[in-house]
């Protein structure tokens, strides 16, 4: 379990659903599993020790940041009021290096390129930030449950 209990209540549903998964992938372990024999006789063989184990790799899942255009600004974690006078959205796909990794705009008219711009910028910060309290909170939680 990652610990970690969320209640819809505003906001998007994609970015908790990013950080529930990030969550969830990274308290998975894997059996370990040698190849044994040659030629037509390999067989696999999968350890059932439950500690002979390795956990997935969660470098490179991605955290979404959606943000709302609102007249000429732009918010975050909105409510479902906020949502509504909303004229578009981003979803941003952010590592935790900060790299972009996707990127989708919905709803209706165009943004301006230099507000774009901005709100790929707020985005990467505010993934970065994500990232680094849910590493910070799944290692802690991940030494507490070896003690």
């Amino acid at each position: 379990s990652s610990g970690i209990n969320a209640e819809y209540g505003g906001g998007n549903i994609f970015d908790a659903a990013s950080i529930g998964l990030k969550a969830a992938l990274h308290s998975t372990t894997m059996p370990n599993v040698t190849v044994a024999g040659e030629g037509i006789e390999m067989e696999l063989e999968i350890s059932d020790d439950p500690y002979h184990v390795w956990r997935l790799n969660t470098a490179l899942c991605p955290i979404c940041v959606t943000l709302y255009q609102v007249g000429q600004s732009f918010a975050v974690d909105v409510t479902e009021e906020e949502e509504e006078c909303s004229t578009g959205h981003i979803h941003v796909g952010i590592l935790s290096s900060g790299d972009v990794s996707a990127m989708e705009k919905s709803g209706a008219g165009n943004m301006d390129p230099e507000a774009l711009l901005e709100m790929i910028d707020t985005a990467v910060k505010i993934g970065e930030e994500i990232h680094k309290q849910l590493d910070e909170h799944l290692i802690a939680e991940g030494q507490s449950a070896t003690l």
